[in-house]
């Protein structure tokens, strides 16, 4: 009996240690393949870092080639007017000169003042004095051929026109590659009077009138800043004149535009 129970309790001992050395060795194990499943499977908040900052590098380095092909492509263009004119008046000082006269040369000095209606429209009133002079033909036919000034022409003292203008283009150009000039192109039409001297045969000294008159106008606008600009013109005028006919002197004038 005594023999029995002591193989009883060597079997009981060996299922003991067999279980303790089973239990130590999965603690020994586990850990360690732990670590080697954490390296093989990295976490979600590393693959979110990873990704943040593949992200960002594409980011800059498309930022890096937009900028190095933008300036190797840069095109300018408008994109904005220099000088907004809606609802503004503009005062415009102006020289001139009527050449197509055979007899006399005019110098037109006058002032033009403008209000604005939109960036595309405006009204206009201007009055010029006109200073007239001598042509050499003039001069020949009267010392020459003994022609007297009176049977030769008409003289304008002066006139004043009211004048609807239209600007639909506006862009701007390089000046020698180094500044951007802005600028307007703008077309009118007007009517208004021209104060004449007439000279009939009888009369010497003249006869003073004043004609409905009628004119076309294509002009540039150069703008230097907000309130400041000069104008280049060409405008056309028509009225009766004198014997019968239509008089069409032609206007060349350069102003300096005053923006208020």
């Amino acid at each position: 009996m005594v023999f029995q129970v002591i193989n009883g309790s060597d079997r009981h001992m060996r299922k003991v240690l067999v279980l303790a050395a089973a239990l130590a060795a999965a603690a020994t194990v586990s850990p360690a393949q732990a670590q080697d499943a954490a390296a093989a499977a990295p976490s979600a908040a590393d693959t979110a870092v990873d990704n943040a900052a593949a992200t960002e590098a594409e980011k800059e380095l498309e930022a890096d080639s937009a900028m190095f092909w933008g300036r190797r492509r840069e095109v300018k263009v408008v994109q904005k007017r220099a000088v907004e004119k809606a609802g503004r008046f503009e005062l415009t000082p102006t020289m001139a000169i009527i050449p197509n006269d055979d007899f006399i040369v005019y110098y037109p000095v006058g002032l033009r003042v403008g209000y604005h209606l939109s960036e595309a429209f405006a009204v206009e009133a201007s009055y010029a004095k006109a200073i007239d002079s001598n042509s050499g033909l003039s001069d020949f036919l009267e010392q020459e051929a003994g022609l007297r000034r009176a049977d030769l022409q008409e003289t304008i003292s002066m006139y004043y026109n009211l004048s609807l203008l239209w600007a639909p283009i506006y862009g701007k150009i390089s000046v020698l590659g180094y500044k951007l000039a802005h600028f307007e192109t703008y077309v009118g039409l007007g009517l208004g009077a021209i104060h004449s001297t007439e000279i009939p045969e009888g009369n010497p000294d003249g006869n003073n009138v004043i004609k409905p008159s009628a004119n076309t106008v294509l002009g540039f606008r150069w703008f230097i800043n907000d309130w400041l600009n000069v104008r280049t013109e060409y405008r056309h005028f028509f009225f009766e004149k004198y014997n019968g006919g239509v008089s069409m002197p032609v206007e060349l004038s350069l102003g300096v535009g005053f923006m208020i």
